[in-house]
């Protein structure tokens, strides 16, 4: 099987723009830790961190039908002290967007991908674990970012379990926990905790199963 002079061109393009996004991440850029297309964007503040122990995919991740969010940028912003950990391979498909605050984390396990379009918005802390599939134009976020009268903003944490299948259009909000093997239906909005391996739907997200598996 020969290669073409297309798909030698594509290769180095990539490699090359491997290495301009790699220069932000804690391993050797020459590593390839980070790898995208040329819409990929990553910002990072004095300060921050981007730990990738295996590799980041920014851009690039077909359904089966097709390109979600196409031409969309990727982008990630890590403000002053803030931290994003990859912990293996994760995919951040087109338009989605990671955006974590001053001294702020967001954690992403090995094999969990973002369809497209999706939102991480971190004022303290998310954790996302392994195996995750996040579809397209979800929501998650720590923080209200105003406050009611006569109260104190409260940002709280968010932790997502292992094996989590997230709906296209939820929207995962402040303090809450999703336990492992978990689905989150289509436009949920979870205000509340989520056991393991329970199938949760609808605007505040309710369990309506129990003993779930997704493949």
């Amino acid at each position: 099987m020969t290669t073409s002079p297309q798909d030698v061109s594509r290769h180095v393009r990539k490699a090359a723009v491997g290495l301009w996004l790699s220069r932000h991440a804690d391993r050797p850029a020459w590593q390839l830790p980070v790898v995208g297309n040329l819409r990929s964007r990553i910002i990072r503040r004095p300060g921050a961190r981007l730990c990738v122990t295996g590799r980041l995919n920014l851009g690039d991740s077909p359904t089966h039908v097709g390109f979600v969010a196409r031409g969309m940028p990727t982008t990630i912003e890590l403000q002053s002290g803030a931290t994003l950990a990859c912990e293996g391979t994760v995919r951040l498909g087109d338009g989605t967007r990671i955006l974590v605050g001053p001294g702020a984390s967001v954690t992403i396990g090995d094999g969990s991908y973002f369809s497209g379009d999706t939102r991480v918005i971190c004022a303290m802390d998310v954790s996302i674990g392994s195996g995750c599939a996040i579809a397209w134009d979800v929501l998650i976020m720590d923080a209200d970012f105003h406050r009611l009268e006569g109260r104190s903003r409260q940002d709280a944490p968010v932790r997502i379990g292992d094996e989590v299948w997230v709906g296209a259009g939820a929207c995962i909000l402040k303090g809450v926990s999703i336990g492992d093997g978990a689905v989150i239906g289509a436009g949920a909005v979870v205000s509340r905790d989520i056991p393991p391996a329970a199938l949760a739907v609808g605007n505040p997200a309710a369990v309506v199963r129990e003993g779930v598996r997704w493949q």
